[in-house]
């Protein structure tokens, strides 16, 4: 199984200098392989030809990284930072193309956000200065790899029947969450704040979004299960 994964552009120390590079962690790469399944990455780009992309891939994974371009949702800018349009354009175009060709897609954090907007819906643009006694959801460095907090997932829903238990200790890389929720999508899952930690699709295109990042969570039984999902179906 073929597996697409979009990332971000970061400023690397090179042998030439300081240069933009696409970057991403590599734990995708190893949790792909251990369901089986092969990796390529596609970076934000100007011309992106999906019709040949949709040809070779049976999953599609849109990763973590900034915040999208609130434009995009028909808002003002107000708190929202490191703004990539090359790579709203791109995830946005992926999303089109997956959905139109019913290919199994999983969204992490910020691409738990693009799906959202991708279908219409909307965004907070910083939860602590939006929701009223919010958990700290922005914990990184050392905390990126440890359960800051629960979430309650919905029984009835596919994230449950994928990971398989109602309540799920998670990490909390994120200062953005979702608002209103985008057509043909349901909320699987919230943290004890009322934040929206997971959606997903009720047509016949298969895409669930979670708000953390179970890539840094790889021996976590519902990582594993997640990847195996977007893997093996």
């Amino acid at each position: 199984m073929l597996i697409a994964i979009t990332c971000g552009v970061r400023e690397t120390k090179t042998s030439s200098g300081m240069l933009d590079t696409n970057s991403l962690v590599t734990y995708f790469n190893k949790l792909i392989n251990e369901q089986g399944g092969t990796a390529i990455v596609i970076p934000p780009q100007e011309v992106l030809n999906t019709e040949n992309i949709c040809k070779k891939i049976e999953g599609l994974i849109i990763t973590g990284g900034g915040d999208i371009n609130p434009k995009l949702y028909k808002e003002r800018n107000t708190d929202s930072k490191y703004i990539d349009n090359n790579r709203d354009t791109t995830e946005i175009n992926l999303l089109s193309m997956a959905e139109d060709n019913n290919i199994r897609t999983l969204a992490i954090c910020r691409g738990h956000q693009m799906l959202n907007v991708y279908k219409g819906g909307t965004l907070i643009q910083d939860i602590n200065s939006t929701i009223k006694n919010p958990i700290d959801h922005t914990q990184i460095n050392e905390k990126t790899r440890k359960h800051i907090h629960d979430i309650g997932i919905q029984e009835e829903s596919k994230l449950y029947n994928i990971i398989g238990t109602k309540k799920l200790g998670v990490n909390s890389i994120h200062h953005q969450c979702i608002d209103k929720i985008g057509k043909d999508l349901i909320i699987s899952a919230r943290s004890d704040d009322g934040v929206v930690e997971g959606i997903e699709t009720t047509s016949s295109w298969e895409a669930i979004g979670v708000q953390w990042h179970p890539e840094y969570l790889g021996n976590d039984v519902s990582s594993k299960n997640l990847f195996n999902w977007i893997v093996k179906g």
